[in-house]
């Protein structure tokens, strides 16, 4: 099946790489078909639902129709059949083709599909996508992602709250990077309030986590309660933790990287450098490494570690944050 999918547009090339690895994971067949502002156009055999349910830097998810200019969409429409009653939404990327009305577009393709369908904006039965990007894209909605969960999960929100937790939509990002099934065992060496490890065990993944400080540890373990979810927690140093954790199918992690993040008094190249090692032993050959850092330089102190991917996400003046993806080799 072709998926459309309308990409959220934080970091749209990282949105795209996830996408992608959503769909090595969970499918044995991906191929990006076609690329426009915020639209992929996906090859996958991988199940919809399941793709929807486990993706997050996206917005919705449709079975791809067709191409085509602005002036051809009602011609194109009047070609679709789908089961009705049927609902049009249409949307744009930005500002692209800012002149065209939506609210008429959803009118007139509305009117069109009606004559076969019918047209039930409250409860229908298929959804029809206009998805006005440099091109027009039409597609049969399957599912919409759950955004408003991932901000639900904010530390803020949880019981243990700590100023540099990572996002949980990025959180989910980073998980979905590595490419780690459900079933298999993620680890996240540096677990702080343990927001990667939630969305690991979301997943369906074996979350297993680790930190140096007993009252990051207690934090995680009081927010990972809260969302009635579990993982392995160690109170470990990274360059012991190998010997506890034993072999694990990804890594995913957010590394200490500012003032106030603890390093112990550790120059934070050094405790890298151990980091890097320590992922590498628990790692078999080919499995996936994705980090947000500050400074990709930092990822240079394991050879058996290769970058494969960087992604730059844009914080604040004083901060970048380097989503990274490595494969152990």
């Amino acid at each position: 099946m072709k998926l459309l999918l309308e990409l959220s547009m934080e970091c749209e090339p990282l949105a795209r790489s996830e996408a992608l690895a959503v769909a090595r994971t969970l499918g044995t067949v991906s191929e990006s078909v076609l690329e426009d502002n915020g639209v992929l156009v996906l090859e996958t055999d991988a199940n919809p639902t399941e793709f929807v349910r486990r993706i997050a830097l996206c917005h919705s998810v449709s079975e791809f129709i067709c191409s085509c200019t602005p002036g051809e969409v009602e011609e194109e429409a009047s070609l679709v059949d789908l089961p009705g009653p049927i609902r049009v939404h249409s949307t744009r990327i930005s500002t692209s083709h800012a002149e065209i009305d939506l609210n008429s577009v959803n009118r007139d393709v509305g009117a069109i599909l009606a004559r076969n369908s019918g047209v039930d904006i409250h409860n229908p039965v298929s959804e029809l996508r206009v998805v006005y990007s440099k091109g027009v894209y039409l597609g049969r909605l399957l599912g919409s992602v759950d955004r408003a969960s991932y901000e639900t999960r904010k530390t803020r929100n949880m019981p243990f709250d700590h100023p540099v937790s990572i996002h949980p939509k990025f959180a989910r990002c980073l998980v979905n990077l590595t490419e780690v099934r459900p079933g298999e065992r993620l680890l996240d060496p540096f677990c702080g309030t343990g927001a990667i490890l939630a969305e690991a065990a979301l997943i369906g993944a074996e979350a297993i986590g680790a930190d140096v400080s007993k009252r990051m540890i207690d934090g995680t373990r009081a927010n990972l309660d809260a969302l009635n979810v579990k993982a392995n927690l160690h109170i470990s140093d990274v360059g012991t933790l190998g010997e506890q954790v034993g072999r694990v199918n990804g890594v995913a992690t957010d590394p200490p990287y500012g003032r106030s993040s603890s390093t112990n008094k550790e120059p934070l190249s050094s405790l890298m450098n151990r980091a890097l090692s320590t992922i590498s032993d628990v790692l078999d050959s080919g499995s996936k490494v994705a980090m947000a850092v500050h400074d990709v330089g930092l990822l240079g102190g394991a050879e058996s570690l290769r970058l494969r991917e960087t992604f730059d996400l844009w914080v604040h003046r004083s901060l970048t944050r380097h989503f990274c993806v490595l494969e152990r080799v």
